[in-house]
């Protein structure tokens, strides 16, 4: 790391402008590495993103590179700071909001896993009051609790320009969730949120459920939450009014039984705006499937259903098929590491290959069909069917996902070019259906 480091510090200095990227992830620079970092910055004016993510940055490694990017005789150009996995603490936090005021470029921060606190995230939060370059924030895993939520509902009263936070493996409780959601029905440019992995229970869904239809807000993520079925209840009765803008919502990992998903199916039976349902990591068996069947039966916009890692079995399986015998706007259904066998596999397969001609991408990754068996649907859905990507574990080795070019594909897909580009496409088409970075992982929920 030492020629490089110095060649990289030489660079900088030099203000090269065919290099707009600093990387030094996990590279374990230190406060005295990083000043040379910071002073190298003040005579740069290209470099657009700086990844310090693992360089072992105390609030002192903080200081200065907040220093760089806030100093106004020597302004820089960054756009983007990925610092995460850094022991910035709560001083380092409030170095840092000075910087994301005052870096007028900036406009990307993530900032996971760095033991803020209260006291950083209040001051990051304070930061956002007024502030008109931050676009995304992410502040996942630092210890953040109710105080700095009640913050973070007061700046977003006086913001106008942020679009997406993530606080997602935090100490939120009830009681943030609740500011929250307060401040969001005075904000009109927030699109996304992700509060997976806190603790808001029942309550904290019941204070979303009585503000959604009074927020802009288009993608929300609470998985992990302890919702029970009692708070999805209350999430239903939200969704059941047209008049609430999500398009998206995560909902994995909550205790959510078939009792609770029968009032959130009902609700999708008159909802017209969510496109994407995220259930995984629950306690839905049969007769939940059978709720969402009779629901896929009459709804027009859904198009991604996650149900990954329930209890969904061959019965169950069969109840989504049949479903999607008449529903033509489900694109995705993702029903992995589920205990359905071959029975309930041949089953739906046989039903995409006949009836159902809209699902582009189909998990069936880790369920308890035999290796032959598994096999035989695989094969049957890539001659027949009109998947585009299909997870099993005969996908190939890197994401294990089949790029499938059936009967009804070969038309679009004439030449070997087209399928290569259709195969390379499946990474992107699954980033495109997710909201960017660390809230990924809450969205499959």
């Amino acid at each position: 790391m030492g020629s490089g480091y110095s060649k990289t510090i030489q660079d900088l200095e030099k203000n090269d402008q065919g290099k707009a990227e600093l990387d030094f992830t996990d590279s374990n620079l230190g406060d005295a590495k990083l000043q040379k970092v910071a002073e190298a910055l003040h005579k740069n004016s290209s470099v657009r993103k700086i990844n310090l993510s693992g360089t072992n940055m105390s609030d002192i490694g903080a200081r200065y590179i907040s220093d760089a990017l806030a100093h106004k005789l020597t302004p820089t150009n960054v756009t983007t700071i990925i610092f995460d996995k850094n022991p910035i603490g709560p001083d380092g936090g409030q170095y840092l909001a000075t910087a994301l005021k005052q870096c007028l470029s900036l406009n990307t921060v993530k900032l996971n896993n760095c033991a803020l606190g209260d006291n950083g995230a209040i001051a990051i939060a304070n930061s956002l009051v007024n502030n008109d370059h931050i676009v995304t924030l992410e502040l996942g895993n630092n210890l953040i609790g109710d105080q700095a939520a009640r913050a973070f509902s007061r700046a977003f009263e006086r913001n106008d320009c942020l679009e997406g936070l993530s606080l997602w493996k935090n100490a939120i409780l009830s009681a943030g969730a609740q500011y929250l959601a307060e401040g969001l029905t005075r904000n009109r440019t927030l699109q996304w949120l992700g509060l997976g992995g806190n603790k808001i229970g029942p309550d904290g869904a019941l204070s979303f459920a009585q503000q959604l239809g009074h927020m802009r807000i288009h993608w929300l993520g609470l998985g992990g939450n302890s919702l029970t079925d009692q708070g999805i209840i209350y999430i239903a009765s939200a969704l059941k009014d047209d008049g609430c803008d999500l398009q998206s919502i995560g909902l994995g990992g909550n205790g959510i039984t078939d009792h609770g998903v029968e009032k959130l199916a009902r609700a999708l039976w008159t909802n017209t705006r969510l496109e994407s349902l995220g259930l995984g990591g629950n306690e839905i068996s049969t007769e939940g499937c059978e709720f969402f069947s009779e629901m896929l039966r009459v709804n027009t916009t859904l198009k991604k259903l996650i149900l990954s890692s329930n209890l969904v079995d061959d019965d169950g399986l069969r109840a989504l098929a049949d479903g999607l015998t008449v529903n033509n706007t489900l694109e995705t259904l993702l029903v992995a590491a589920n205990p359905f066998t071959d029975v309930g596999a041949l089953y739906l397969a046989d039903i995409l290959c006949r009836s159902n001609t809209c699902l582009q991408v189909l998990d069936i990754h880790d369920a308890d069909m035999s290796p032959a068996g598994e096999q035989q649907v695989v094969d049957q859905l890539r001659k027949d069917s009109s998947l585009h990507f299909l997870g099993s574990f005969y996908g190939p080795r890197d994401h294990r996902i089949i790029t499938v070019d059936g009967a009804s594909n070969v038309a679009r897909r004439r030449k070997e070019a087209r399928r290569a580009e259709a195969h390379a496409a499946v990474n992107q088409y699954v980033e495109d259906q997710m909201v960017p970075s660390n809230m990924r992982e809450h969205e499959v929920f």
